[in-house]
């Protein structure tokens, strides 16, 4: 089991910083969007948007030779499509 603090994030000193002044992992639990999965939510959700950034799409993440760590496309698939998860809630709180 790995844990909140997983290799696979590699984020700046600069986004961890903006990540945690924009207060992102408290609109995730704001939102209903808490921990059902081996990976916290905020791993996930920081994860998908370094992907973003980084122009980079979830084959190519996992073709990487540090992809070991990284969860599986079903872990990412079900943290997007679970149904109490309120996105439209987390959206207009972050932005």
């Amino acid at each position: 089991m790995l844990s909140k603090k997983s290799s696979f994030v590699h984020l700046s000193q600069a986004m961890k910083n903006s990540f945690s002044e924009l207060n992102v992992g408290r609109h995730l639990r704001n939102a209903g969007i808490t921990k059902k999965l081996v990976f916290s939510c905020l791993t996930i959700f920081q994860l998908l948007f370094l992907l973003v950034f980084e122009h980079r799409n979830w084959y190519h993440a996992c073709l990487n030779k540090k992809a070991t760590d990284l969860p599986s496309k079903d872990v990412i698939y079900d943290f997007l499509k679970v149904p109490t998860f309120n996105w439209r809630s987390f959206i207009s709180a972050f932005a």
